[in-house]
């Protein structure tokens, strides 16, 4: 898995802290990107981390048409990205029925 989160952004905080709890091994390194918007901008970093990666992505894990790629932690839960890596959200699954 490669994640990339703003360098001083809530996201970096939230994935590290989930990673560490979680057990996983992880290696953060800046990455080349700077993400602009507007008239800011943002460095990014990249965590690399080894996790299975779930194809295709559940149903309601992505918004509408937007195409998204997710890694299963530990517990089940899923780290949601975008197709180029920037992270979407961490996600929970619903339980199952049955």
């Amino acid at each position: 898995m490669v994640i990339y989160v703003a360098e001083s952004g809530s996201d970096r905080t939230e994935l590290t802290e989930v990673l560490v709890k979680e057990g996983v091994t992880y290696q953060e390194c800046p990455s080349k990107t700077i993400r602009e918007m507007g008239t800011a901008s943002w460095r990014m970093m990249e965590v690399q981390a080894n996790l299975p990666e779930v194809r295709p992505v559940p149903p309601g894990y992505t918004q509408g048409e937007v195409d998204a790629r997710a890694w299963r932690l530990p517990s089940g839960r899923l780290i949601i990205s975008d197709m180029d890596g920037n992270l979407e959200r961490i996600a929970t699954l619903p339980p199952r029925k049955g």
